[in-house]
């Protein structure tokens, strides 16, 4: 039973993940004082000096994860309330049409070559057969 509680607990968030946690929420506490009306200019200062606060350990932590990489239009569509899941059926369904578009390309080329070499036999054979008549 012991077993079966840990394998369905949530895993730890990871270092990057507790940072990027931490500056959302200092970003959120700054969106809402200022959206509710600041009780003083001194206020936002402190919420956004919180916030910068932050960024040094996100810094940190991403610099641990060499291996990630999150598109800007990814950060852009998820800003702008679009699910990130329409952002990669988007890239796939363009990485499809860009497949296509070299597989077409390639196809060309290999029917250009062919077509060479059979100008090329062809030219070969009337070459031939013109010195078999002299």
């Amino acid at each position: 039973l012991r077993d079966a509680r840990a394998m369905s607990a949530a895993p730890a968030p990871s270092a990057l993940g507790q940072a990027l946690e931490k500056a959302i929420w200092e970003l959120h506490q700054l969106e809402k004082i200022i959206e509710l009306g600041a009780p003083s200019d001194e206020r936002v200062i402190e919420k956004i000096e919180d916030f910068a606060q932050t960024l040094p350990a996100l810094r940190e932590a991403a610099e641990k994860c060499d291996d990630v990489e999150i598109p800007v239009e990814l950060l852009r569509d998820v800003d702008q309330g679009k699910k990130p899941m329409g952002f990669m059926i988007n890239q796939i369904l363009a990485a499809g049409t860009v497949n296509e578009t070299v597989k077409g390309k390639a196809n060309v080329y290999r029917e250009f070559a062919e077509a060479l070499k059979g100008k090329l036999d062809g030219g070969e054979k009337k070459a031939g057969a013109k010195r078999g008549k002299k």
